[in-house]
């Protein structure tokens, strides 16, 4: 399936491919990614399980798309930094979220990755709202979505056993029509 990347200002997003699992292993080893995911650090193995699964774009039944970039700094040796994915139900939502290395954190990178990418899920896709749910003790993901302008629209608890600990989560929208201001990120699609 022929799917578009995307570029910003300092990244370049390729559609994840099963050549990205051992590249993505390394990236995403740091125990302190998944302090508030129920997930641990993937295997080589789990991870290429999951993107030849996802290179379908689509569900089995096509009622959703399923798109997820590999994000890279424009450094051509560079590690990937992270990824952003987006699961499209039309007409109605985007469940949106993104996953950094410790290394990109704080540098404006998941700003600047969830921008293009909420960019594109409403000129791309029929969707009336963007969706982002993370656990409630994340404050770094929950200041980022509201400076993206999403609203906190509910709190769901005990979503799951985290680490130990029960979890409870954020729910976060963004309509379509909210998504007016448009953000200096540098942001173009190479979408055909």
């Amino acid at each position: 399936m022929n799917r578009p990347g995307f570029t910003t200002a300092r990244l370049r997003a390729e559609p994840v491919e099963l050549r990205h699992a051992a590249a993505m292993v390394r990236a995403l080893r740091d125990p302190r990614i998944f302090q508030f995911l129920i997930d641990d650090p993937p295997t080589l193995e789990k991870l290429e399980r999951q993107y030849a699964f996802l290179t379908a774009g689509k569900s089995p039944d096509g009622s959703e798309h399923w798109l997820t970039w590999i994000l890279f700094p424009h450094d051509p040796s560079a590690a990937p930094a992270g990824f952003v994915q987006a699961t499209i139900r039309e007409p109605d939502t985007a469940h949106v979220a993104y996953v950094l290395s410790p290394s990109h954190w704080r540098k404006g990178f998941g700003r600047e990755a969830l921008t293009a990418l909420l960019d594109l899920v409403f000129e791309r896709y029929r969707v009336e709202r963007a969706i982002a749910e993370m656990d409630t003790r994340n404050e770094a993901s929950i200041a980022l979505v509201r400076s993206l302008g999403f609203v906190h629209v509910q709190t769901v608890k005990d979503v799951a056993e985290l680490k130990g600990s029960s979890s409870d989560e954020h729910v976060f929208e963004l309509r379509r029509a909210g998504w007016r201001h448009r953000y200096q990120s540098g942001f173009s699609t190479n979408l055909p």
